[in-house]
């Protein structure tokens, strides 16, 4: 083989060498790349997906206070709507010639559980019974020994009979009915509402 063909033969080597080279190279590029990519991938479908996860407890938590603010502005808006209709009706309820019957048949059957010494307390405005609740308690054979005074904590009416010698509490006062009725006139609300759990879900 001549000096020219032998020069040849090692270009042509080296050129298939140098070629084979970059192929190898190329495919081990591709290879580093496809993976990185796979990797970023992943990482992108990782952090998406924690991303979407965190929104989704933060909406679900936004939602939550959401639904529980709104159920308490409904429940604190029906609870001013029951105090609101208490009190229209408690005004208008001492106007009634009930009321009067029912302050003195309270006022006689609790005196007439006390043997003697018992106050009448009264709401202000019902001081000006004071002379008929006597009679009634005089026609009733009751108890003589009888104080009749203001209470102001007797806000809507009623009475507190207070046995003195022995400490007994009688409350007939509508705040005392009606805290004994309110879950009920409650629940009536709520059914005259639209919501008959009681709940207003």
């Amino acid at each position: 083989m001549d000096k020219i063909s032998l020069e040849s033969a090692i270009r042509d080597e080296a050129a298939l060498a140098i070629h084979a080279i970059a192929q190898k190279e190329a495919a081990e590029i591709k290879r580093l790349d496809d993976a990185y990519a796979a990797e970023i991938e992943e990482f992108k479908n990782r952090s998406q997906a924690e991303t979407d996860a965190m929104i989704g407890q933060e909406s679900s938590k936004v939602k939550n206070r959401a639904d529980l603010d709104l159920k308490k502005h409904k429940l604190k808006s029906v609870e001013a709507f029951i105090n609101r209709t208490v009190d229209e009706a408690v005004k208008v309820i001492r106007d009634n010639p009930h009321y009067k019957r029912f302050l003195m048949d309270a006022i006689c059957d609790s005196v007439g559980r006390i043997p003697t010494g018992a106050e009448v307390r009264l709401k202000s405005e019902d001081l000006a019974f004071e002379n008929e609740i006597r009679e009634t308690l005089k026609a009733a054979g009751g108890n003589r020994d009888i104080a009749v005074m203001e209470d102001k904590t007797i806000k809507w009416g009623g009475c507190i009979i207070i046995d003195v010698p022995g400490g007994r509490i009688f409350d007939n006062t509508i705040e005392r009915i009606y805290f004994r009725k309110s879950p009920a006139i409650r629940r009536e609300v709520m059914r005259l509402l639209g919501d008959p759990s009681g709940k207003l879900a």
